[in-house]
């Protein structure tokens, strides 16, 4: 994970980030919650994905690095839902989640919950909060105050749109001949998802994705969706 960083900004947002930082901070605390990530990705084009947090920072180079969430179940079972869901439930429905899991077991990133935002700009936004205690009381105390970090979630996201500082972390599209559009539904064909999923996640019929993925095929020069993914990736299209 990458912890955005954003106080290294020079200037006024430099400050606005650790103050926003902050104040989301007391206000999950005074929900009984320490150990916290905030997690955005844009679901239309591959990204690096925006994260603040306070897990170890070990942990979050090594997550980055890695480009976990691509394999995160957290993060996977997360995109496919609306409702909050304990990291429990996203073990259980993930096959490949275990060695990650370890990993981050030794940080005591173990047990905890996940809420979730779809936004109507096509992102999707994670809470995911921490109990690397143990502590009993912790699933009984989160459905208790889950509307209340729900509500966090939105009101924290609508802050980090209003503050533009997606867009300077992301930056512009890299110049290319491939749309934005077409670069999100060859994102998730790399991914191995089929196009009735793609059409989910992008909010588009399946029809269109197949439009998409002709175009990307003639663009790129190739034969066929699998040849565009190993084209796309070797001019760094694709992770």
């Amino acid at each position: 994970m990458r912890s955005g960083h954003l106080s290294s900004r020079s200037g006024h947002r430099g400050a606005g980030a650790i103050r926003l930082k902050l104040a989301f901070e007391r206000l999950l605390r005074r929900s009984g919650v320490d150990t916290y990530a905030y997690f955005v990705t844009d679901k239309r084009r591959p990204v690096e994905p925006f994260i603040l947090s306070n897990y170890p920072q070990p942990w979050l180079d090594a997550y980055r690095e890695g480009s976990y969430h691509l394999i995160d179940p957290v993060i996977r079972h997360g995109l496919g839902s609306n409702a909050p869901f304990s990291w429990r439930q996203a073990q259980e429905r993930s096959d490949d989640s275990e060695r990650l899991f370890e990993l981050a077991s030794h940080y005591r990133l173990h047990a905890g919950a996940t809420f979730t935002l779809h936004d109507a700009q096509g992102r999707f936004a994670a809470l995911s909060v921490c109990n690397p205690t143990g502590e009993r009381s912790f699933d009984r105390h989160l459905m208790e105050r889950a509307a209340h970090l729900q509500m966090a979630l939105i009101g924290f996201h609508e802050r980090i749109l209003a503050s533009r500082w997606l867009n300077e972390w992301w930056g512009a599209t890299a110049d290319c001949q491939l749309s934005k559009r077409e670069l999100g539904v060859l994102y998730w064909v790399s991914m191995g998802k089929a196009y009735r999923e793609i059409a989910q996640l992008c909010t588009i019929s399946e029809r269109t994705v197949k439009f998409h993925m002709a175009n990307i095929v003639d663009k790129l020069g190739v034969d066929n969706a699998k040849q565009a993914v190993y084209e796309a990736k070797r001019q760094g299209l694709c992770v």
